[in-house]
């Protein structure tokens, strides 16, 4: 294999994800994104007694929201 046109190098964690809105009511655009750890945030959900926690990204194309679901990357400690 030969490199054509080198890249630019990968540092940290990252990995494909496409927008779906999953867990933020839908509409996501369907756009294939390259999300990286520090693009990822906490968001929280609460209803009565229940608190739930997930880990987000926001589309750069349409701007939704998108939960990752069985999120296995390095820790995220930022919220929102």
């Amino acid at each position: 294999m030969k490199i054509i046109e080198p890249g630019r190098p990968q540092k940290g964690w990252a990995k494909e994800f496409k927008c779906t809105g999953e867990g933020n009511y839908g509409g996501g655009c369907g756009a294939v994104l390259l999300v990286e750890h520090g693009d990822l945030y906490v968001t929280h959900r609460y209803c009565y007694t229940e608190h739930d926690t997930f880990i987000t990204f926001r589309c750069v194309a349409c701007r939704v929201e998108t939960d990752i679901k069985n999120y296995t990357g390095p820790t995220v400690s930022r919220g929102r």
